[in-house]
Formats: C-alpha cells, structure tokens, sequence
C-alpha cells in the first residue's frame, strides 16, 4: 500500500513506523484507524484511547463512526498505543462495528516500549516484537521527503499558542488601530445599500487577503500592522469566505495561518483559526483541523463556520467532498 505521501508500507514494521507520520505526532492512549480503499490509504483516524468504565457508551459512536469509514474505504487496520487491558477491548469494539459495517479489518497491534504486539491471534506477535522506528526504512523515506512527527499532540497544539509578552502588547496596540481604521470606512456607506458593507470595504479586505497569500507564496512574513489589519477585516463575512473558498491547502497557506492565529488578539482570531483548520482539512491534516476548530469555538462558542468545520470532520467528510460542496457556496 502507499500513503499520501508516497511511502510504501510492506511489512508490519512498516505499517507500525508509518503511523506517527499519517497522524502528524507519536500518538499516546491513542486507538489509530488507517482507512484503506484498495492499496490506497484514504486516511488515519486517531481516537482517545477509552477507560474500560466508558466502553458501554461507546458502542453506538463506534458504530457510527465505523458507517463513516465504510463509506471511504473498504479495509482498515488497527494500531492502539497504551496498556493491553485498555487497547484490546477498545479495538474488539471498533473492530466489531467495522466487520458489521462491511470493512475488512486486515490486523490489530498494539504498541508500546519499543515493542508491537498482533492482537489478531498471530503467533508469531503475541510475545510482542522488537523495533526502532527511527532505525526504519519508513523513516529513512520520511526524512528524505522532509516529513517528521512531533513527539505529541500537546506539541501541535504548542505550534499555535498565542503569543505572549511584549509582541502580544504590539499586536494589541497595531490592532486597536486596524479596528479604528475598520471602523472608519464602514461609517463611510456612500453607494451602499442600507445594511450592507461598503463595497469599497470589501475590497480592501479582499486585496489583504491575496497580499497574504502571495506572501505566503514566497515565503515572506507578514508585518505587524499587516496581521491587525488581515485579521481586522476577517471580521467581515464577505472578506472571511473570499479566504476560505481560497484555501487550497498548500505549506504557505498552512504556515500563514498558523503565524495569523498565533498573533491575533483573541476578539480577531477565530477567523484565521477557521482558516487555518480549513487549509489542514485540505492537506489531510485531520489533527490540526480539529485543533483549529477548537481553537476558534474556545473564543468564540457561537461561530458559525467553526461549527460548520467540526461537524465536517466528525462526519468524516473528505477534504475533496469538502471542497466540492463549499466552492460555490459561503458560511453565514
């Protein structure tokens, strides 16, 4: 089979070492589910590993969530990463929704200490086999496509943290400022119907925008007057979906927004932090989107598109059904 990224997975050293590189971090407690559609991974899937007090509750979203995967794929396998009295009732669970949804559970292990155990009956695993992922061809590939897991969620969720100290009173000051600006020419309704942005309004937000990207595009790095000014006009509906629709999920787009959403102030970052989650959900990144989305609803519980995105990724929409669906059409 061969990942997203092209590397091909033969063996279950390979599949075992593929994971932290599908997931985007070493997962911990964690129940791993990569969705296969042929010899095609369609997707990973990371799930909380659960304490055995709440499997009773979980029968009906294991079911649920296994209806999704049977409509993306046709076969899955199973990597549960945690103690063998919690990742083996976990597994059964999932892996019996999966079987009476008509996907083709290949294999169950468990990983932990260096070792994988096969929880499939496999004698020749149950003793648990040796491996060092880092001494992998899997990560020799990686490396050489440029691809690295973080070491944890915690730290993917670190690469978003706001900013603090004396650039966070900058942001503050700079976006102040953008506000006032903002302010001013909404006040300025010449040639506006009653209610609506000005037109003008909405241009100058949507050249903000493309400066973003462009930038983006050559790698540069927006100026602080730029972010407060970008995430000033993200405010408008009009200028937010002209971002979004744009989204392509590109590394510049990734990092533009994740830089935007470190920097904004917390009224001006749910936006960009909706943007941001849009351009994971486009690469794949299924983590990040969904840090994103929280992220977003943390400031601001009643955004609309931020609840848009997470009941996307709960359904286990693909990024392209995704795109499909939302090119012609805007988030109120």
């Amino acid at each position: 089979m061969v990942t997203p990224d092209k590397l091909t997975l033969t063996t279950r050293d390979d599949r075992v070492a593929a994971v932290p590189y599908l997931v985007g971090f070493i997962p911990t407690d964690s129940l791993v589910v990569v969705v296969l559609d042929g010899r095609q991974v369609r997707f990973a899937a990371r799930l909380d590993l659960p304490h055995l007090s709440d499997l009773a509750e979980l029968a009906v979203p294991a079911a649920q969530n296994a209806a999704m995967i049977a409509r993306h794929g046709s076969a899955a396998f199973l990597v549960g990463y945690g103690p063998a009295d919690r990742v083996a009732p976990a597994a059964t669970l999932l892996t019996t929704a999966l079987t009476t949804a008509g996907v083709d559970v290949l294999e169950v292990l468990r990983v932990g200490d260096g070792r994988y155990w096969c929880l499939c009956g496999d004698a020749g695993c149950a003793d648990g086999v040796a491996y060092d992922p880092a001494g992998s061809r899997i990560a020799a590939e990686a490396v050489y496509r440029g691809l690295a897991p973080l070491p944890d969620r915690a730290a993917l969720e670190r690469l978003i943290t706001p900013i603090s100290g004396a650039e966070r009173d900058r942001m503050r000051v700079t976006t102040t400022t953008a506000l006032h600006r903002l302010t001013g020419m909404l006040a300025d309704e010449t040639g506006a119907t009653a209610g609506a942005v000005p037109e003008h309004v909405v241009r100058a937000g949507v050249a903000a925008v493309q400066q973003a990207y462009e930038s983006a595009a050559r790698g540069g790095t927006l100026s602080d007057d730029d972010v407060a000014w970008l995430t000033a006009v993200l405010m408008l509906p009009e200028v937010r979906d002209h971002a979004w629709v744009s989204c392509d999920g590109s590394d510049g787009q990734r990092r533009l927004w994740m830089e935007v959403t470190r920097r904004a102030m917390p009224a001006t970052s749910a936006a960009p932090a909706c943007l941001l989650a849009v351009t994971a959900y486009l690469a794949g990144d299924g983590a990040m989107a969904n840090i994103a989305v929280n992220l977003a609803l943390h400031v601001d519980p009643d955004y609309h598109l931020a609840h848009l995105l997470g009941h996307a990724l709960q359904a286990g929409v693909s990024p392209q059904q995704w795109r499909a669906a939302t090119t012609d059409t805007t988030a109120e």
